[in-house]
């Protein structure tokens, strides 16, 4: 277990982790750890799993979706749900959204010159 931050900090579990924390081999695919060498999949656990109805194996797309995006880890099914039944594409994201958005920061210009 491990403690991730929003954003994109998933990403290091999908480079790097998932292949025994050393890069992939070119022409490895990342789902090649499973039947290979590394560590295992990651699984679903804690307390709120009943509420979000997940279970099973941890998917690339529900890492971004739930760390990346503030998102349900299936919100690709329940945008596409929403959508089906009408939803406008703002109101289908709503429908996938977990609480509030992440906060943006930007770098804003600097006084330094070249």
């Amino acid at each position: 277990m491990h403690i991730l931050s929003a954003g994109d900090g998933y990403a290091y579990y999908t480079s790097e982790t998932v292949t025994g924390d050393v890069k992939r081999e070119n022409g490895r695919e990342l789902g090649d750890y499973y039947t290979e060498d590394g560590n295992p999949p990651g699984v679903w656990i804690g307390g709120g799993l009943t509420a979000l109805g997940v279970t099973g194996t941890v998917t690339e797309e529900q890492m971004k979706a739930l760390y990346g995006e503030g998102l349900h880890p299936d919100a690709e099914w329940i945008i596409t749900a929403a959508q089906a039944q009408g939803k406008t594409a703002d109101g289908a994201i709503a429908e996938a959204k977990l609480g509030r958005s992440y906060y943006g920061y930007s770098t804003g210009g600097t006084d330094l010159k070249d």
